[in-house]
């Protein structure tokens, strides 16, 4: 659930936090990557799969940049999306509903139900 939890901070921080350009940019580079990570069979292999297919690069020379440049502005939007998704995490409140949900819904004791503010 955590991992459901990160990936929808992630989507939030992105869409709301990052100018048209850096999320077009950011979304281009993670989508090659998802790509070339479902056709590598080891981390070494993905690795290789980076370097043969040169995917930053072309990813640079779409948007009229260096490699370098890329690499740069990458690491600034990543820097960027840590500091919004700490920020984001230290003022969400967690409000523990179980108690409401399971008596109106199901008995389940191993089941908690959290609303949250802020997320």
């Amino acid at each position: 659930m955590e991992s459901y939890i990160e990936a929808k901070l992630l989507n939030k921080v992105i869409s709301r936090f990052l100018s048209n350009e850096e999320r077009l940019l950011y979304e281009k580079v993670i989508n090659i990557e998802n790509i070339i990570s479902e056709k590598a069979l080891t981390p070494e292999h993905f690795i290789d799969l980076i370097r043969a297919e040169s995917p930053h690069k072309h990813v640079a020379e779409a948007f009229n940049l260096s490699l370098h440049e890329l690499l740069e502005v990458l690491k600034d939007i990543e820097v960027k999306i840590e500091k919004r998704t700490k920020m984001i995490k230290a003022e969400a409140r967690w409000l523990d509903c179980t108690n409401v949900v399971s008596t109106a819904f199901e008995k389940n004791e191993n089941r908690k139900y959290f609303y949250t503010e802020g997320l």
